[in-house]
């Protein structure tokens, strides 16, 4: 079996992943289609897998949003809306430009030669589509998948390759759903990339991507082929003023299943999980006052989120610490959270000020107190300098973007938890700035700070030898 992404099951896997990686992969296809309820006892025969299996696949897959938890209902296949695909493809384009660039820049010929071998593939594949000839559309698509891989595969980053091939299986879901091959117009397009890598024109490569990306969006829209998948649609109408990192929207009561994720989760972003420490299921049990089934489907969850590590029957561990993850994630944080901050600086209103306002009141507040000596501010500290990130780039629009955002920010952190600490005055004048360049909208200022603020901060944790 192989999913729409174009990763083949392996033999010794283990029947929890091959029920995952199937129902992805189904899920994608749009052999399960948005909105459909995924009972688990319908699910049991189709898939060969047994109830609490079912129940870990389907909850990673809710982590990637592929699949909505809906409580004690069970679960059912992520609606789909025109909206959210183009939230994903804006965040697949600002990945993949930024790619092409660095893998344009080292690949060599063996890299060329990938790029070829992935083109002429899809390229044949298109040929007998544009002939009326039968071909598989997933096939299709896998070949699309590869080739589009295959430009980026020598840009030297494993977070970055990993970020974009989470947005790009999102991307190719309202693909699928939406059927969408649009001919020569694409194939051209395909064939102007190659030239692109082999005269490593990125430039050009990323006009031509531009192109591509928003030619199928634009497609998708005038046809109007994801109305039939969303009748209702979840997200707030257009004009509504977006949710703010500050606001406090009601919430219902915590599940068993939601406080043991949060309190894990915390305990490994804090470090009080060491990187590399085996998760025992029995231990955790008794540290988390959790069922082992709801450990097991919470520690999955977690390695969607790559904090945790599968070892296949030996069980979990937490995700250990590389400096180079550290620099990738420093880069790839700068390059979401200064596209967010382009937008929300053009975006934001009064509201959003007042917002930054009070999220760098309350930063600015445990900062005078570490500097005073008060080592008790370390914490609220950390919470608040999230807060205020997530506050400057709130009115982006872009749910889709601050989720990544947020996720990338969340592995950062756990680094800058073990190794960065309060860097003094150096933080002060730069959350300062940051603020400053806010309300005055200067977002080639915010830029500039941002990126001294982040990459000062890795030199920094480098620095201290906590890693």
């Amino acid at each position: 079996m192989t999913t729409a992404g174009g990763t083949a099951l392996e033999a010794s896997g283990t029947t929890g992943e091959a029920a995952y990686r199937r129902l992805r992969a189904d899920v994608i296809a749009g052999r399960l289609a948005p909105g459909q309820k995924l009972g688990l006892e319908g699910l049991r025969p189709i898939y060969g897998a047994g109830v609490s299996t079912l129940r870990e696949a389907l909850t990673r897959l809710a982590s990637e949003e592929f699949v909505v938890a809906e409580g004690q209902r069970g679960f059912s296949v992520a609606p789909v809306s025109s909206r959210d695909f183009a939230e994903v493809a804006d965040l697949r384009l600002l990945l993949e430009r930024n790619a092409i660039r660095d893998s344009f820049a080292a690949g060599d010929l063996d890299w060329e030669g990938r790029v070829v071998g992935g083109h002429h593939k899809l390229a044949a594949l298109e040929r007998r589509l544009l002939a009326g000839e039968p071909a598989d559309p997933v096939l299709w698509k896998r070949y699309d998948r590869e080739f589009h891989a295959a430009l980026i595969e020598a840009c030297g980053s494993t977070v970055l390759r990993e970020t974009y091939a989470a947005a790009y299986d999102r991307y190719l879901r309202y693909q699928m759903v939406a059927v969408v091959f649009r001919g020569g117009v694409a194939a051209a397009q395909h064939e102007a990339l190659l030239a692109c890598a082999l005269s490593r024109d990125a430039d050009q490569a990323c006009r031509l991507l531009d192109e591509h990306v928003g030619g199928c969006v634009e497609h998708v829209a005038q046809t109007g082929a994801l109305l039939p998948f969303a009748p209702h649609s979840a997200r707030a109408p257009q004009g509504r003023r977006p949710m703010m990192a500050g606001d406090a929207p009601a919430l219902p009561p915590e599940t068993a299943a939601q406080r043991t994720y949060r309190l894990l989760r915390t305990d490994i972003l804090r470090n009080v999980l060491a990187p590399g420490q085996r998760l025992r299921l029995e231990a955790l049990r008794d540290a988390y006052g959790a069922g082992i089934g709801t450990l097991r489907e919470t520690l999955n969850r977690l390695v969607v989120e790559r904090l945790v590590l599968a070892e296949g029957q030996r069980g979990f561990e937490v995700a250990p610490f590389c400096a180079d993850e550290l620099r990738e994630l420093a880069k790839l944080r700068l390059l979401l959270e200064s596209h967010a901050l382009d937008q929300a600086l053009r975006a934001g209103d009064v509201e959003w000020e007042a917002h930054v306002v009070a999220a760098h009141h309350r930063l600015a507040q445990m900062e005078e107190r570490l500097g005073g000596g008060d080592a008790a501010a370390l914490d609220p500290w950390r919470r608040f300098d999230s807060q205020f990130h997530q506050t400057l780039i709130s009115a982006c629009g872009s749910r889709t973007l601050m989720a990544t955002h947020a996720a990338v920010f969340d592995r950062y952190q756990r680094y800058q938890n073990r190794a960065l600490g309060f860097r003094g005055d150096i933080a002060v004048r730069e959350h300062a700035a940051l603020r400053d360049c806010a309300l005055r909208r200067d977002a080639a200022a915010a830029r500039d700070v941002l990126a001294t603020h982040i990459l000062g901060g890795v030199d920094h944790a480098l620095s201290s030898g906590g890693l």
